[in-house]
């Protein structure tokens, strides 16, 4: 009788320590989701505000394409949308300036060239 009580108790006490760490998992990674959601947007409303008050045509059409495709992703794919003119490479270190701001790290931001021929 003694061995089962404390069995039950062990027990009891195991599952009162795990089941709180479970749950903080769980909410932990609906939180996560919900930040890149948030991130996302915060990057959409940056770059339209952004982008309204460059001249036309001062981007490229590969650098449009890239940094499209990586919004069009959710902003989860890992693109490579690479500065190749003094415009391309201010307006990425504003929207990297602007997102680091909004509390995104620099590895959500999409801007790196991929090196190639290595």
């Amino acid at each position: 009788m003694n061995k089962t009580i404390r069995n039950i108790v062990l027990g009891v006490m195991l599952a009162t320590f795990i089941a709180p760490i479970g749950l903080a998992i769980t909410e932990s990674h609906a939180q996560n989701a919900n930040w890149r959601a948030t991130k996302c947007a915060l990057y959409q409303t940056h770059r339209d505000d952004i982008r309204a008050q460059m001249p036309a045509n001062a981007t490229s059409t590969a650098f449009d394409d890239q940094e499209d495709a990586f919004v069009a992703s959710g902003c989860t794919a890992r693109a490579y949308v690479c500065p190749q003119n003094r415009a391309e490479l201010e307006y990425a270190n504003l929207m990297s300036v602007v997102m680091m701001n909004e509390g995104a790290t620099g590895s959500f931001l999409p801007f790196a060239c991929k090196e190639t021929g290595r």
